[in-house]
C-alpha cells in the first residue's frame, strides 16, 4: 500500500510541478517586459513639480548619514526638491545626533525629534504614524517615502517622477537594488524581495488596474500628495502591519493607479544585516503581507493549494533527487527553475551565481511561515526595533 501511495503522491507533485513552471515562466516573462517598457516611458513636459522627500528614522544611526546625503545631492533642474523632512523615531542610538550634524549642513533639511510624550497611538502601526507625521509637516505636490536604509542614485527622484507622470499614476513604487553581504542576507533577501515578486504578481496588470493581488515597496513610495490626502493618508491604514501592501491596496480599491517597477538604476538598499535581522524583519510580515496583498477574502482551501503549489516546484524536486525512478523529471523541474531565477536575476544585474541560492531562499520562506503561524496560534509576538508585532 505504501509504495502506491508514494507513487501517486510523486505523480500528482510532478504534474503539478509541470503545469506551474510553465505558468511562472510564462508570468516572469510578461513581468520582465513590462518593466522593460516602463522604464523607457518619457514623462510629457510640464512645469516643475514641488517635491518633499520625507523619511521615518528609528535607530538607524549606521545607514542615515549616507541616506540624507545622497538626496541632498540630488540636484537635477527639472525637479525641485521643496524639503528633506526625517522624524528620528525615539531613537536609541546616535541618529538623532547625526541627524542635527546633517541639518547644519543642508538647508533644505528639517529634522523633527518625536518627544517622549508622543508616543505611537495603541493600534497604530509605529512606521505608519511615523509617515502621517511626517506628510503632514509635507507641502509638496509629490511625497516621497523613503526608508532610512536606502541610499539613491544620482537622479532617482528625478526619474521616479518622470515615470509616475509617463505611467500617469497616483502611487509609484519601485525594488531597489538590494546590497546583500551576510551569508543570511544572499540565501534569503534577493528571495523573497527580488525573485517572488517577479513570478508571482502580474505587474502589468497592477498598473492596469485589474490585478487581484496589488503590491509596493516601502523603500520608496512615491505619491501624488492630493490622492495621499483624499484617501485618508496612513492613517486610513493605521493598523495595518504591512504598511506599504496596505497603502496600495487602499489606492486601488479607490480607483487611483499605482505602479511597481524595478528601482535598480535609482537606490539600493540594505534591509537587514546579519540572521537574527533576516528572521525576525520577515517573520512581522510573511503572513500579513500575503494577505494584505489581495483586494478581497480568500477561501482556506486556496491557501492550502498555493502550500501545494509551492511545494511541488521549490521542495519535493530535491527529495526526489534521491529516488532513481523520478531523478529525471526532478532534474528537469530544478533546471528549469533554475533558468526562471537566473533570468531574474540577469535582469537585475543581481550577480549569476546567487541563482544557487534559490533553495535555501524557499526553503526559508517555508521556515518563516511555519514559525509565523505557530506564533499565531500561540498568541505571540515579534520584537523589532523595540516594538511588538503580532506575527
Amino acid at each position: 500500500m505504501r509504495p502506491r501511495f508514494s507513487a501517486l503522491y510523486a505523480r500528482i507533485s510532478h504534474a503539478t510541478a509541470l503545469l506551474v513552471l510553465p505558468a511562472l515562466t510564462v508570468r516572469l516573462w510578461s513581468n520582465l517586459r513590462f518593466l522593460g517598457w516602463a522604464q523607457r516611458q518619457k514623462s510629457p513636459e510640464t512645469s516643475r513639480p514641488r517635491i518633499s522627500v520625507l523619511v521615518p528614522a528609528r535607530d538607524e544611526a549606521e545607514s542615515i548619514t549616507a541616506c540624507v546625503e545622497s538626496l541632498a545631492q540630488q540636484g537635477d533642474p527639472r525637479m525641485e526638491i521643496a524639503e528633506i523632512i526625517v522624524l528620528d523615531d525615539h531613537s536609541t542610538d546616535d541618529t538623532g545626533e547625526k541627524l542635527d550634524a546633517l541639518a547644519r549642513r543642508y538647508p533644505h533639511l528639517t529634522v523633527i525629534h518625536a518627544a517622549d510624550a508622543d508616543q505611537t497611538p495603541p493600534g497604530w502601526n509605529g512606521k505608519s504614524h511615523a509617515c502621517q507625521r511626517l506628510a503632514e509637516r509635507a507641502g509638496g505636490e509629490w511625497l516621497l517615502f523613503t526608508d532610512a536604509d536606502t541610499e539613491h542614485l544620482p537622479r532617482s527622484i528625478a526619474r521616479g517622477v518622470e515615470r509616475a507622470l509617463a505611467l500617469d499614476v497616483d502611487l509609484l513604487s519601485v525594488s531597489p537594488y538590494q546590497r546583500t553581504e551576510s551569508w543570511s542576507e544572499r540565501l534569503v533577501v534577493p528571495f523573497i524581495v527580488d525573485f517572488l515578486p517577479l513570478i508571482g504578481l502580474n505587474f502589468r496588470a497592477i498598473w492596469r488596474g485589474t490585478a487581484d493581488h496589488v503590491a509596493a515597496n516601502g523603500q520608496y513610495l512615491l505619491v501624488r500628495a492630493a490622492a495621499y490626502r483624499a484617501l485618508g493618508g496612513h492613517a486610513a491604514i493605521a493598523t495595518a502591519l504591512v504598511d506599504d501592501f496596505a497603502l496600495a491596496r487602499r489606492f486601488k480599491a479607490n480607483g487611483r493607479r499605482i505602479a511597481l517597477l524595478n528601482g535598480a538604476d535609482m537606490l539600493r538598499c540594505r534591509m537587514y544585516h546579519n540572521a537574527g535581522e533576516v528572521w525576525r524583519g520577515f517573520s512581522k510580515n510573511v503572513l500579513f503581507g500575503l494577505e494584505t496583498s489581495s483586494l478581497r477574502r480568500r477561501p482556506a482551501w486556496l491557501a492550502l493549494l498555493f502550500a501545494w503549489a509551492y511545494a511541488s516546484v521549490f521542495v519535493v524536486p530535491y527529495v526526489h533527487l534521491l529516488s532513481a525512478r523520478w531523478r529525471r523529471i526532478a532534474v528537469l523541474e530544478l533546471a528549469w527553475m533554475a533558468t526562471l531565477r537566473g533570468m531574474a536575476g540577469a535582469f537585475l544585474k543581481r550577480p549569476p551565481l546567487e541563482a544557487l541560492t534559490t533553495p535555501a531562499g524557499a526553503w526559508s520562506v517555508m521556515a518563516l511561515g511555519v514559525g509565523a503561524l505557530y506564533r499565531r496560534w500561540r498568541g505571540q509576538k515579534v520584537t523589532w526595533k523595540g516594538r511588538d508585532y503580532s506575527g
